[in-house]
């Protein structure tokens, strides 16, 4: 399993996908009992880093928005 700085420096799309496997695993009975709840904080991280990135986004989105508003303005 890598370490919480190799899933940080992951991203969205690669703990999206995380995200997707599990849930299709989930779906098709394909996780016993004892990887469920290691998985289940596996997919808790992945939900953090992802709501982190949208979050940097619309963040960085508003500012872009912004300036394009001034650009106008001028």
């Amino acid at each position: 399993m890598a370490g919480k700085e190799d899933r940080q420096e992951e991203g969205f799309e690669a703990n999206f996908k995380k995200l997707e496997r599990l849930s299709q695993e989930l779906q098709e009975n394909k996780i016993s009992v004892d990887e469920l709840v290691p998985r289940m904080k596996e997919a808790v991280q992945a939900i953090r880093i992802c709501k982190e990135v949208l979050k940097e986004t619309k963040a960085q989105l508003r500012e872009i928005t912004s300036e394009f508003e001034q650009i106008q303005g001028e």
